[in-house]
């Protein structure tokens, strides 16, 4: 991986971390039912070490100084938000601002269990990642998980640092795609392209 690159992904995780967890941010949300709201969104923590409980509500507002209702995340669809985040240039720390789709997506094989993640990369196969704390001693970290969704199913993840291998599941997850699995196997596809095994799927092994 080059350093370019490296910098790439750091700087991403840790915008998802300010899309999830800084205070209130504009945006629009989509439910279910067809309605749309506009106004604030903040997000829940998640603890990655926590079993997946399946009761994350985002919360909504239409003005800062409203109070706030939460939504449950199998109500929506999609939620719009505009992104607000700092990023050092030539010493000084400028704030910028970038769109983000976050979506909900399902953490058991029933379909009962939701949760929120930001869209990477969209298709019959996606890449999503979302920011989870992890107690380490004393200190709470932000850490990004990435996963794959494949035909609107369970979202399965794929950290970047797992313990198992990943070559391994990456093959059992591609089964239904042979020339990728060639690739995984040949290592021209490894745990560092994860953007590019999705964007491999689609072009090719989704029809």
């Amino acid at each position: 991986m080059t350093r370019s690159l490296i910098i790439l992904i750091l700087m991403f995780s840790s915008i998802i971390a300010s899309a999830q967890y800084d205070d209130w941010s504009a945006g629009e949300v989509y439910l279910k039912d067809g309605k749309v709201l506009m106004g604030l969104v903040r997000f829940p923590y998640v603890e990655n070490n926590m079993p997946f409980s399946g009761k994350e509500r985002l919360r909504y507002k239409t003005e800062r100084n409203k109070p706030s209702k939460k939504i449950k995340a199998k109500d929506v669809d999609k939620v719009l938000l505009k992104v607000v985040y700092s990023e050092k240039v030539k010493g000084k720390r400028i704030k910028k601002e970038r769109d983000a789709i976050f979506i909900a997506i399902s953490r058991n094989k029933k379909n009962t269990k939701f949760g929120f993640a930001e869209l990477v990369v969209d298709g019959p196969l996606k890449l999503v990642r979302r920011a989870v704390s992890n107690n380490s001693g004393n200190r709470m970290e932000l850490i990004t998980e990435s996963l794959f969704v494949k035909d609107e199913g369970m979202a399965i993840p794929f950290n970047y640092a797992e313990i198992k291998s990943f070559k391994k599941r990456a093959k059992a997850y591609f089964e239904d795609c042979p020339v990728l699995v060639s690739k995984i196997d040949n290592d021209q596809f490894n745990r560092k392209n994860l953007i590019e095994i999705a964007q491999f799927y689609n072009a090719n092994c989704s029809n």
